[in-house]
């Protein structure tokens, strides 16, 4: 498949009626679980389509789990994956099992919409679908809010249930060396503290959404994370593409491996950003796998309310 740079996705129609589409979302409290299914045109075909579902009950969710049942089976064939929000492993190897019988005697595509999946549950599916063959087939979309609902004293998460290296992801570095913490700033500035806090590294870099989505959103990470950067001050601020993987890739190289050498440095890394920062994450790290190790802080519950709303722009990531 031909590789693509970023790039704006008003609508979606079928390109070419012989070829096999499996389409795999995630249903969650936001709406723009929704926004790239709003894309696709009413003659849009899947050869099958997977709907991960995770297991904390959410009405918001359930409303959205039946809009997107509506709405994939209208283009084919349906199923929907449980998952366990803290352990998703299991369901991504059924997921896969079923995926390559479906491509293995064919070119299929794979569009993964990443909008709303966990962090840590994308970056084991995209490392599942890579470690399958299937990274030449993969599309990846995703759909940015209308806007976050953002207050400084109601936070998107709520505490931290634990820090963990994510699974295929650990970096088996001598003990002895420093300790680099590279997080990817979102706007759980509670969440960050606590990471930062919990590992202690010897260094860390914040590494900031920039541009942001909008231009009026401009500084909020900042802002929501002014804890942080306060102390450590504004030296341990770098900056990365909000929404595109690929300079993100270049913005981690910058840090990892040419400001700090992974000879001299243990280096972990948080994913608190955007999803395509996640993204990127994953495209350096398939680079460089033994330069880094990816930790996650799962948060106790999410702030339902105080999360986001609406959808915004779909996106087609490059990768």
């Amino acid at each position: 498949m031909t590789r693509t740079t970023l790039q704006r996705l008003d609508s979606l129609d079928p390109v070419d009626e012989a070829q096999m589409e499996i389409f795999i979302g995630c249903a969650s409290f936001e709406d723009r679980c929704l926004g790239a299914l709003s894309r696709y045109s009413s003659g849009y075909r899947f050869t099958h389509s997977y709907l991960c579902v995770y297991d904390d009950f959410s009405e918001a969710r359930q409303s959205n789990v039946k809009a997107m049942n509506e709405s994939l089976q209208a283009h084919g064939p349906l199923s929907v994956v449980e998952v366990s929000e803290g352990n998703p492993s299991r369901s991504i190897g059924e997921l896969l099992t079923q995926v390559r019988s479906l491509v293995s005697n064919s070119d299929a595509r794979v569009t993964l919409d990443v909008s709303t999946f966990t962090k840590r549950h994308l970056l084991l599916l995209l490392h599942a679908l890579d470690d399958a063959g299937l990274w030449e087939s993969l599309r990846l979309l995703y759909t940015e809010p209308r806007d976050y609902v953002v207050d400084m004293y109601l936070p998107m998460s709520v505490g931290i249930k634990e820090v963990a290296s994510i699974p295929g992801f650990t970096n088996l570095k001598p003990a002895d060396k420093p300790v680099l913490l590279v997080i990817m700033l979102g706007y759980e500035g509670d969440r960050a503290m606590a990471l930062f806090q919990n590992i202690e590294p010897n260094e860390t870099v914040l590494l900031v959404p920039k541009p942001a989505y909008r231009t009026e959103w401009e500084g909020r990470t900042e802002e929501l994370n002014r804890q942080l950067v306060s102390l450590l001050g504004q030296d341990a601020i770098a900056y990365a593409d909000s929404r595109d993987p690929l300079q993100v890739k270049t913005a981690l190289s910058e840090v990892i491996g040419t400001r700090y050498p992974t000879k001299d440095w243990t280096c972990l890394v948080s994913p608190l950003g955007t999803k395509p920062q996640t993204v990127g994450l994953y495209l350096f790290w398939r680079e460089n796998p033994d330069s880094c190790a990816v930790v996650y802080a799962q948060p106790l519950r999410h702030n339902e309310r105080y999360y986001s709303e609406g959808s915004g722009p779909t996106w087609q990531l490059g990768i």
